[in-house]
């Protein structure tokens, strides 16, 4: 009994500085899993039955904003008591991402966005309430709490928490192809050009927190694709 014991014992299997990157990939899993299963636009739907979309959208952008970004914030803050900066909350390198932000949305936009607003695969999934289709001031309130709660929480959590903090441990190119993994496996049941896209997005935009030293220019990207991508379905 005692040797089984010994054989199940986690603390032979976990070093003492392997307890911040040990939490952050658990945390992935576990916080991604519940966001994706309760947190999801369906799991809201049930909450607003009566809503004809926008109520369960922003109910999925409030859970991220929730699981995505307080959680890992409360974590970083009490349990590791490290700075946030240090995590690319940060303006960081201002003009290099300035720069590549408004080089990169056009193009993205041209090549990629506008062929794929016209496939019907896009135009039923997005935009996620239908009422902003027909309703300026719906599609307004979508695309607000979608970058104030969804992306701000989703760049903090992919690209601050798990690519910042892991860097010391893997290095840079691994922690970027690793913060990739659950990004992609989070967009399954999406349309197939974005869970395809979703492997590439993760890797320019780890590359470019990276480069910055900050999450605001990936995240002003990302938010930016987005918008542009809804508008292009809508007009």
């Amino acid at each position: 009994m005692n040797r089984t014991l010994a054989l199940l014992d986690l603390r032979s299997l976990v070093r003492a500085e392997d307890l911040k990157p040990t939490t952050i990939i658990l945390s992935a899993s576990v916080l991604l899993t519940l966001h994706r299963h309760f947190g999801s636009i369906e799991a809201g739907s049930k909450l607003f039955a009566q809503s004809t979309g926008l109520g369960a959208s922003i109910y999925m952008f409030a859970t991220a904003f929730i699981l995505l970004g307080i959680i890992p914030y409360a974590l970083i803050r009490f349990v590791f008591h490290e700075r946030l900066a240090a995590y690319g909350l940060q303006l960081g390198l201002a003009r290099t991402g300035a720069t590549l932000t408004a080089l990169l949305l056009p193009v993205i936009a041209i090549a990629l966005l506008y062929p794929a607003s016209h496939t019907a695969e896009m135009q039923s999934f997005y935009p996620f309430a239908p009422e902003a289709r027909t309703s300026a001031g719906a599609f307004l309130a979508l695309e607000v709490s979608r970058g104030v709660l969804f992306y701000t929480a989703w760049e903090f959590f992919f690209r601050g928490f798990m690519l910042f903090g892991l860097r010391p441990y893997v290095g840079d190119w691994m922690a970027v192809l690793i913060q990739v993994i659950p990004q992609c496996l989070w967009h399954i049941g999406m349309p197939t050009g974005e869970i395809l896209s979703s492997i590439a997005g993760g890797v320019l935009f780890g590359v470019i927190a990276l480069r910055t030293r900050s999450i605001l220019w990936p995240l002003l990207l990302h938010y930016g694709i987005g918008v542009v991508l809804d508008l292009f379905i809508v007009v």
